[in-house]
């Protein structure tokens, strides 16, 4: 078996330009890791060792829900590395690609974590520099994991590198970064609105054929609108991602904390409201007898759930996030459904031969355009007979289209 210093390289989970990710075992304490070790090109310079190490005593200090926890850092054999807590999940770029449908409530939600996890490394005098789609980690339970604080800085001394290497992609950096002047906390602020915008749109705010294309774009030009590109969204979602993404840093918000404040109002709205409504709503009302509705929505959601009834699952959870938009248990309850809901269709058996032509019937009677009455009778019936064919969950969709006078 392959060794690292005092880890066991057990397999390789993935590589980037950053480096290389292993499944390891710590040999001294048994701990299965997730150990990174970066690329020997980034780790030739005796500055960039330099730079590494007074990183690595400020990163150990950060313990927050929502970023990794690193066990070890440092170097050995003459190159760096990085030992952190294994997880089990999606990363967001997965999520963007693979168009994962998630209900736009749940997304606010994973936007909140973002900004809890990002604000308090800020408050710790971290700033991360490097905010991507694929060092946002979403676990199995719906648990929100920034990765790579301790090599970002490291990287962070020119987007291209000694030998013309770019060191991840360009896409999400803030004007000043690109301009190669001072970077602070506003700039991960900035770079994390590319990340919304993307995770909301499924399309990234600055795009170009070329390094210097997109560089372009952003130090010059602003982004298509959100409501653009997709006019389900609630113009106060919009507003709040088009902030983050003012050129001028003393114009955009000023913190994660400030954004996480004004994206968890409006995710308790969605909640509220049944996704109806960004604005705000009239709270719920509260007490034990409020509390006993909850727990009766979740414990049905879960028996709907484990029978594989995950529209009716997520109905219940959404009734209990409309009395408690904080209810944890449902929350976790309601990413369990759509990750299960997910693998459900990926695996689901094709449809005997009658019962396809009758989706497809029913398809066409509930196609957008068609009478609301006849709709609604055929989209019943698809419910119980295909509840979760993809074809029926994109209609479904479609079909609940809001009035933007409710925004």
């Amino acid at each position: 078996m392959a060794t690292f210093g005092r880890y066991e390289i057990l397999d390789k989970l993935g590589e980037g330009a950053m480096g290389v990710v292993y499944r390891a075992r710590d040999a001294t304490l048994g701990r299965v890791v997730a150990l990174k070790m970066l690329s020997t090109d980034l780790g030739a310079e005796e500055e960039l060792h330099q730079r590494f190490q007074r990183e690595a005593e400020a990163i150990g200090r950060l313990s927050h829900p929502n970023i990794v926890t690193v066990y070890d850092l440092g170097q050995s054999e003459g190159q760096l590395y990085m030992a952190m807590e294994l997880l089990e999940g999606n990363d967001v770029r997965f999520l963007i690609e693979d168009r994962v449908q998630i209900p736009l409530a749940d997304k606010v939600r994973i936007l909140v974590q973002i900004c809890d996890g990002v604000g308090y490394a800020h408050s710790r005098g971290v700033v991360h520099r490097d905010i991507k789609p694929a060092n946002i980690l979403v676990t199995l339970r719906g648990v929100v994991k920034i990765l790579d604080f301790g090599l970002a800085r490291v990287a962070a001394r020119a987007t291209i590198t000694r030998k013309g290497m770019i060191l991840g992609t360009p896409d999400y950096m803030a004007p000043e970064q690109a301009m190669g002047t001072s970077v602070d906390r506003r700039s991960d602020v900035f770079s994390a609105g590319s990340v919304f915008y993307e995770f909301l749109a499924g399309e990234k705010p600055f795009k170009g054929k070329t390094l210097h294309g997109v560089l372009y774009q952003i130090i010059q030009t602003e982004p298509e609108p959100l409501l653009t590109i997709n006019p389900e969204l609630h113009t106060r979602l919009a507003a709040v991602v088009h902030r983050m993404l003012v050129k001028d840093p003393d114009k955009r918000y000023g913190t994660m904390q400030e954004v996480g404040r004004d994206l968890l109002a409006i995710h308790a709205s969605l909640r509220l409201s049944r996704s109806r409504s960004a604005m705000p709503q009239p709270p719920p009302p509260t007490g034990e007898e409020t509390r006993a509705r909850v727990r009766d929505h979740v414990m049905r959601s879960r028996a709907h759930i484990e029978a594989g009834r995950y529209g009716a699952g997520r109905d219940a959870l959404n009734d209990a996030l409309a009395l408690d938009p904080e209810c944890d248990e449902a929350l976790e309850l309601l990413w369990m459904s759509v990750k299960r809901s997910m693998a459900a269709r990926a695996t689901a058996p094709p449809l005997d031969v009658a019962t396809e032509q009758r989706v497809q019937d029913l398809l066409a009677r509930a196609a957008a355009g068609r009478p609301d009455a006849e709709a609604r009778g055929a989209l019943a019936e698809l419910a119980l007979i295909a509840p979760d064919d993809a074809r029926v969950v994109d209609l479904l969709r479609v079909r609940s289209g809001r009035d933007v006078g409710e925004r």
